[in-house]
């Protein structure tokens, strides 16, 4: 696989799929009608949301042009995507299934206050650069007592323990793949990958919340958590190779390389590991949190 500048690809897996289906299905949708999917991606959520409520109307923001024009191809595709803003806001007064797809930061939307009878966000909480601003701007967007829901899979807590070395195995096989690629190259009377210094950055739990602590900021931040739950669910050989084949992830595990060739070790890397532990999928859980606007 290519490296790839979106999620897309991992998205599309089954296990990530329902992972994020059966967290909308906790909801009571009832009385829903207006939703905002912040960081929406290429749409996943959405598309999900509206396979269990066809009628909804659903505003997505996102920083990405090329998640937003994936999502954008496949609801036009499907009849749903709304030509502009009032088109959408025809639609939501009709009843009728819609979505319109925004391109913009997700702690600065450009709707008014109290207009959503739901937000939610997708594996992307733990990006938000101002938590506190991001859950303000959340509930300026929600009438009280709507919902807002989310989910992560990098919380502390994630690793199942016992687990951590599978992960610790993955890492050590991408750098010795490098470093084959490395011999490779000098033999050949090439200059080795270098890594470039002062790009090294984070990698794995560093600087993620707790449960508790995301608890916590809700509350501080006018909600009442309703649901904290923890979802176990295991990453596949071929899951923990297309979160790999991510360029944004590459760039950060493997900090300071290529992201080109950080990708193709990481990708490389999964077989060995598994081998080399003898197992067949990583267990993980999923942080799932459901609060309502006070």
């Amino acid at each position: 696989m290519e490296v790839n500048t979106t999620y897309e690809p991992y998205s599309q897996e089954p296990e990530y799929i329902e992972t994020n289906r059966d967290l909308l299905l906790t909801l009571d949708l009832g009385p829903v009608q207006r939703v905002v999917d912040l960081a929406c991606g290429t749409g996943l959520l959405s598309d999900l949301l509206l396979q269990i409520k066809p009628t909804l109307a659903i505003y997505g923001t996102d920083i990405s042009r090329e998640s937003l024009d994936i999502g954008r191809r496949q609801f036009q595709e499907k009849g749903l995507l709304a030509a502009d803003l009032a088109a959408w806001h025809a639609a939501a007064a009709a009843g009728k299934g819609t979505v319109l797809m925004i391109e913009g930061s997700a702690d600065t939307v450009a709707m008014d206050s109290g207009i959503f009878d739901m937000g939610m966000i997708g594996n992307a909480i733990h990006l938000m650069p101002d938590k506190n601003k991001f859950l303000q701007e959340v509930r300026r967007l929600l009438k009280p007592g709507a919902p807002f829901l989310f989910n992560s899979v990098f919380f502390t807590g994630t690793f199942v323990e016992g687990t951590e070395g599978i992960f610790a195995e993955w890492m050590k096989e991408a750098v010795s793949i490098l470093n084959t690629k490395n011999e490779a190259l000098k033999a050949a009377g090439q200059k080795p990958i270098m890594r470039v210094r002062g790009k090294a950055g984070k990698a794995f739990d560093k600087g993620w919340l707790s449960p508790e602590e995301w608890a916590a900021l809700l509350e501080q931040n006018g909600f009442q958590v309703t649901r904290n739950y923890k979802r176990s669910v295991p990453i596949s050989q071929r899951g923990l190779e297309l979160v790999g084949a991510y360029g944004g992830l590459a760039e950060v595990l493997m900090s300071g390389y290529p992201v080109e060739v950080a990708s193709e070790c990481l990708q490389a890397a999964v077989e060995p590991a598994f081998k080399t532990l003898g197992v067949s999928e990583a267990p993980r859980y999923w942080l799932e949190m459901t609060a309502v606007k006070r």
